[in-house]
C-alpha cells in the first residue's frame, strides 16, 4: 500500500488505522489559528517524506477527545509512534534535527 505523504485524522477510527497499519508514524497536532503549525507542517512532511513515514494531522478543535486522549494540550505537538507506542513527543518548540534523528534509528530497525 503506498504512503500518503499527509492523512487528516478527524476521529478514532482513521487514528487507529493508521496506527495499526504503519509500524511507525508521525502524529502532527495543530488547529486553524496557529500560525507556527502552519510554517512548521511542510518542515515536518520534508523529514517525514526522507523516512518514508507517513503524518497524521490532527486539528485539536475539530477532534477535542484524540487531542485529550493523548495529553495533548498544545499546538503545535509533534508524536512520532512506533508499534503503537510513543518514542518522542515535542511541543510548541520542534527539533527536526532530533526527529530525523529518531526516524533514521527507527527506520534503520525495520
Amino acid at each position: 500500500m503506498p504512503i500518503e505523504p499527509l492523512l487528516t485524522i478527524q476521529d478514532y477510527e482513521q487514528l487507529n488505522q493508521l496506527l495499526q497499519e504503519q509500524k511507525t508514524a508521525i502524529l502532527y497536532f495543530s488547529s486553524p489559528n496557529c500560525n507556527v503549525c502552519h510554517a512548521l507542517l511542510p518542515k515536518v512532511l520534508k523529514v517525514a517524506q526522507a523516512y518514508k513515514i507517513p503524518v497524521g494531522q490532527i486539528n485539536t478543535q475539530e477532534f477535542k477527545e484524540g487531542a485529550g486522549q493523548l495529553l495533548v494540550f498544545t499546538v503545535p505537538t509533534l508524536l512520532i509512534m512506533c508499534e503503537g507506542r510513543e518514542v518522542l513527543r515535542e511541543s510548541r518548540f520542534i527539533d527536526l534535527q532530533n526527529t530525523a534523528r529518531i526516524l533514521e534509528s527507527l527506520t534503520e530497525e525495520i
